[in-house]
């Protein structure tokens, strides 16, 4: 298994995953664990949406991901999904307009 990049890592921690990557004999995680605190809860009622997206070029083959948590770290919706051509301001656009459409449509 190659360590995960570290975009990789980042996602893995914000998703709280970053146990599921193989640990040495040692009980030390092979790969760096910097960052595991990355992810920061929203305050006390509030919800948290982290989004991210990806651009093979500009414009070129794009997509897009995010995730939304509680203020206990509790995930309540992912998304991901493959955009075809696109810039990148158009990936993270069509991203924060997934998290709107899911908040105003679905709750």
């Amino acid at each position: 298994m190659n360590p995960p990049l570290d975009s990789e890592w980042r996602i893995l921690c914000q998703l709280g995953l970053q146990r599921l990557i193989p640990q040495n004999p040692g009980g030390k995680n092979l790969f760096k664990d910097s960052e595991l605190e990355f992810w920061q809860p929203p305050p006390k009622g509030f919800l948290k949406f982290n989004i991210d997206e990806a651009s093979k070029g500009n414009t070129g083959t794009a997509g897009h991901g995010g995730v939304l948590r509680d203020e206990k770290g509790k995930i309540l919706f992912i998304f991901h999904g493959h955009l075809g051509k696109a810039t990148n301001n158009m990936a993270e656009i069509l991203a924060m307009e997934h998290c709107l459409e899911y908040l105003l449509l679905d709750h």
